[in-house]
């Protein structure tokens, strides 16, 4: 059950949306979230339902003809959405939080363009940034290089992570410009359609869990990028707002934790099969359920105090609450699902029953960066009163 009385609140003419996405993620992500998973492909079908339903938009200004989410609206209907699938959850996390980016960086002509082009005709924009040895723990370098090619450019490098690979219609990506000394004068930013030549998708996302976010490897050979690719000026995106991307990680981890704790919840207020009382009335049960129910709400009180103050708070005070919005989210899911597992016995290995891929879909937020150490250090360097922030670049 969530909670009847919250500082927070979904203004009112967002409401409806809340309410299709907890529809959508209840009657169709959530029956196909184990075909998916098992097929370990991009869940098209979802996508389909986004689009038709009028929520794919969720983060394009009104004045565009989107929704215009505010970030605690943003995060409510998130969780929602990965109560009944968490890759879809994901995967449209990374999406939105381009159409944020679009919105602080793009030139009028190219907002009107690709928010013209979501709202219209349901286009998927991704997230390719990650890079092989590039670790929040230490400095990143960007190794992907674009050179200079007439009016263009050409982009060579590989990506990785690349979450959307096979359903998106854009690829934003940034590179390192050839002759440049700094980030801040050689970091390119670009949209480049999927289709383009030498672009090729690796396949190589076969894992543990978030199966279904497509997240293969990307090698650019070549790639022609076109004056009206670039993004923002050169260094544009450094020091821009990025906490979308944590609160999306947020409000994802805190949807597997919710579906979770439901499904334990229904479990173990059923009969049992030879008679005897229901686990709901074992005060064991009260005791373990108690202690997960506690967990999840202190989760869901980080996500909505990211989600409702993201916007105001200095850079300081922002890095503090997402990082740690960001650990109690996943840590939760993680919690809960492992209990969950010992909770339903040897019936939860079952592959029928879907606690065991909350399970693995919780432990890849252990890791994504930042890694929930990586998320403690920071904490703790703020709290000591010491300079920290998220991820470094040089």
């Amino acid at each position: 059950m969530e909670p009847k009385v919250s500082p927070f609140k979904v203004p009112e003419r967002h409401r409806k949306w809340v309410d299709i996405a907890e529809e959508l993620s209840r009657d169709a992500f959530a029956p196909r979230a184990a075909m998916v998973d098992d097929e370990n492909r991009f869940p098209f079908e979802n996508y389909d339902d986004l689009r038709a339903s009028g929520l794919l938009p969720l983060m394009v200004p009104e004045r565009f003809g989107g929704i215009g989410a505010d970030s605690f609206t943003y995060a409510t209907i998130l969780s929602k959405i990965a109560q009944g699938c968490a890759s879809t959850g994901l995967t449209f996390n990374m999406h939105s939080a381009i159409l944020f980016f679009l919105r602080q960086i793009a030139t009028p002509e190219q907002q009107e363009r690709y928010f013209g082009e979501v709202v219209t005709d349901g286009a998927v924009f991704s997230s390719i940034t990650s890079e092989p040895g590039i670790s929040f723990r230490h400095k990143g370098k960007i190794r992907t290089h674009i050179e200079r090619d007439g009016d263009g450019y050409r982009l060579t490098g590989r990506k990785i992570f690349c979450s959307l690979s096979t359903g998106a219609t854009y690829y934003f990506t940034w590179s390192f410009l050839d002759g440049a000394e700094s980030l801040a004068d050689g970091l390119l930013t670009v949209l480049i359609p999927t289709g383009r030549e030498g672009i090729t998708i690796l396949d190589d996302w076969d894992t543990l869990g978030m199966r279904g976010t497509a997240s293969n490897s990307i090698d650019f050979q070549n790639v022609r990028i076109e004056p009206t690719d670039v993004v923002g000026d050169v260094g544009g995106i450094l020091g821009q707002n990025m906490s979308i991307w944590s609160v999306g990680y947020t409000a994802v981890y805190i949807g597997i934790a919710e579906a979770a704790f439901e499904h334990c919840v229904n479990a173990m207020r059923a009969p049992r099969s030879d008679g005897s009382p229901p686990r709901s009335e074992d005060p064991f049960t009260w005791q373990e359920i108690g202690k997960l129910s506690m967990q999840l709400e202190a989760a869901r009180r980080a996500r909505d105090t990211l989600g409702y103050l993201s916007g105001e708070l200095d850079t300081e005070a922002l890095t503090y609450v997402l990082n740690q919005a960001k650990y109690l989210a996943t840590e939760a899911a993680h919690s809960i699902t492992t209990a969950g597992m010992r909770l339903l016995g040897g019936r939860g290995l079952h592959r029928s029953i879907p606690m065991e891929r909350y399970l693995r879909d919780a432990m890849a937020g252990l890791v994504m960066p930042p890694s929930n150490e990586r998320c403690l250090e920071t904490v703790g360097k703020l709290a000591l009163g010491l300079p920290a922030k998220t991820v470094e670049f040089e």
